[in-house]
């Protein structure tokens, strides 16, 4: 590992370093389609030059095909004319920390699945994108066509009489151009068995795909959700083909719950590498979310149980018949270290678990969301977390130890010091989104979350990290009005203070410290910059090798996590008392 000197340069703390309390919106932009159905968010990642990739898929019609970018058309869509609807598309925007557009990758044919998939940083600075698609309605003698920064066209070949999903796998260079492109393969066949409905010998979505992480040899990792076969190509020829088991009774329905947890790891060309999947049989279960940090992969997910056990390697899991969250780390071989599976238990007759997000921070995992349900540490049923009320999904945040999953600490946005009714509604719909801190000062912890209120919206609220105690002077509202703005996704910055942030909305947004607006066609997404408040941005101004101490050396990168191999990037390093940034190539 070779340590560059750079010298002090523009990161100084005169410029960066601010004392102000509360945290401002420095610029919101819409990326907003023209259509009635409106568009949505999936990804947004900040590397460590500041500048910004945001991943979605937004609507386009025959009458209203332009997607745009702060008012400015962005590219043409697909010229979808079927019914009421419209079609949505592929949409990778790179700003800089300026939110001025670098460039765009887009598809104008194929019909791209919202909430699917995600995007991953390499360390070329380029990312990799996860995304899932069938043909646009109407439009099955096509070909999927990606277009890149500067408007080369990659196609998929891919001709055919029903419409169906498949999973694709884009590698996009720093500078726009896309490398490669990747098709995954699901059956489309009914498992031996399967029950009867109206496509009863076809399947025509047979997968969910919730996120991509890329760890440091940038192997690519995917979270699945299967009820078909999946095959996958593997370097230098042949393929992998692997077969869920909870499938026998699905009908195809693609709401229902039922299929099999998978964690499927790619090499770097996007070729099959190695797989985790859970022994035992279950109702369903589903990978959601992946972190890699710290030479490490951390998962997320849930098990609804059948009365049986399960087993992640020899780790032994027990779910209930009701949703039950599950947890585990594995090494990048996927060799299982530790796994748990939280119980889960009704309340008030509702039991569900959304938009979850799991977050490794400052050494700890914080596992967030928003949920009707109670579930507990199997270890110790005496620690649990609880919605206090069936109707309206609360926000959540467990604290696990990232060593071993032991459960720390939990809080739910009924029950603490926030929760204040009156004008604000603070007690409507609720979801915590994520976690951020400064990885100087990991005594508090900051969730970015919201509440489907126009007068509070999205929000920042801080807990000590160790007990998750309020501090009702850090509470902070970031969105608001927007008909009732949700949160999506984000990124944090640590080395400049700030995050990055996608709001939902189908009404003008308001935007703290700020008095612009915008204001959406239709239910469009906020993309935003966010100043936050001191303390939340790393103080070292200079870029240098580093001395000589004795001290244990750490390295966190410039979102605060801990790297225990840092390479080809700006890195925070700690020894003892001293911290410094520094260029590792």
């Amino acid at each position: 590992m070779k340590k560059q000197l750079l010298g002090f340069f523009a990161m100084s703390l005169t410029g960066c370093m601010f004392a102000q309390s509360s945290p401002v919106v420095e610029w919101g932009k819409l990326i907003d389609g023209d259509t009635s159905a409106g568009d949505q968010a999936t990804s947004v990642n900040v590397n460590s030059e500041g500048d910004v990739y945001w991943f979605g898929s937004y609507g386009s019609t025959e009458v209203a095909p332009e997607v745009r970018f702060g008012g400015t058309p962005l590219y043409t869509g697909a010229l979808y004319n079927a019914g009421n609807s419209q079609n949505n598309n592929f949409t990778l925007l790179k700003t800089n920390a300026a939110g001025e557009k670098l460039w765009v990758v887009y598809s104008n044919s194929g019909d791209f699945a919202n909430n699917a998939g995600g995007t991953a940083l390499t360390s070329d600075g380029g990312c990799v994108v996860i995304s899932k698609v069938r043909h646009t309605d109407g439009m099955l003698d096509r070909n999927i066509s990606l277009f890149d920064a500067d408007g080369n066209e990659t196609a998929v070949e891919w001709i055919c009489n029903r419409r169906y999903y498949r999973m694709m796998v884009t590698k996009v260079s720093a500078d726009g151009h896309i490398e490669w492109n990747r098709m995954l393969d699901f059956s489309t066949e009914p498992a031996q068995g399967a029950a009867g409905g109206d496509d009863s010998d076809f399947r025509a979505d047979t997968f969910k795909v919730g996120a991509v992480a890329v760890d440091a040899d940038d192997n690519i990792y995917v979270a699945l959700n299967y009820r078909s076969p999946l095959t996958v190509a593997k370097a230098g020829g042949g393929s992998e083909t692997l077969v869920p088991v909870n499938t026998a009774n699905w009908s195809g329905d693609p709401q229902t719950a039922c299929g099999d947890f998978l964690l499927l790891g790619l090499d770097k060309q996007g070729y099959y590498r190695n797989s985790l999947t859970l022994e035992g049989t279950a109702t369903a279960a589903y990978c959601s979310k992946l972190k890699y940090a710290g030479g490490k992969l951390f998962a997320q997910g849930y098990i609804i149980g059948d009365g049986s056990e399960l087993k992640a390697a020899d780790k032994v899991l027990k779910p209930s018949s009701i949703m039950s969250p599950l947890v585990l780390c594995a090494d990048t071989d996927l060799q299982v270290q530790w796994a748990k599976c939280f119980p889960g238990e009704q309340v008030a007759g509702k039991n569900a678990l959304q938009n979850c997000g799991l977050e490794y921070v400052c050494g700890a995992l914080w596992f967030v969301g928003q949920y009707n349900l109670k579930f507990s540490d199997p270890d110790d049923d005496t620690k649990f977390i609880a919605s206090t009320q069936g109707q309206l999904r609360e926000g959540f945040v467990v604290k696990l130890d990232a060593a071993d999953g032991k459960w720390l600490a939990a809080r739910d946005s009924r029950d603490d010091e926030f929760c204040q009714g009156g004008a604000f509604a603070k007690t409507g719909l609720t979801g915590y989104m994520s976690v951020m801190a400064n990885p100087e000062k990991p005594d508090n912890i900051y969730v970015l979350g919201y509440v489907m209120n126009a007068n509070v919206g999205v929000f920042i609220r801080r807990y000590d990290a160790a007990t998750l105690v309020a501090d009702l002077n850090g509470e902070f509202n970031l969105i608001t009005k927007g008909g009732a703005p949700s949160l999506v996704t984000s990124a944090y910055d640590a080395a400049n203070g700030v995050c990055y942030i996608a709001a939902r909305g189908n009404k003008a947004f308001g935007m703290s410290g700020s008095d612009d607006s915008a204001a959406p066609a239709s239910w469009g997404i906020l993309a935003a910059k966010v100043k936050l408040p001191a303390g939340m941005q790393t103080s070292i101004s200079d870029v240098s090798v580093g001395g000589s101490e004795n001290a244990p050396v750490e390295y966190y990168n410039l979102q605060g996590v801990r790297v225990a191999e840092p390479a080809n990037g700006i890195f925070i390093r700690r020894q003892g008392s001293k911290v410094e940034k520094v260029a590792v190539r």
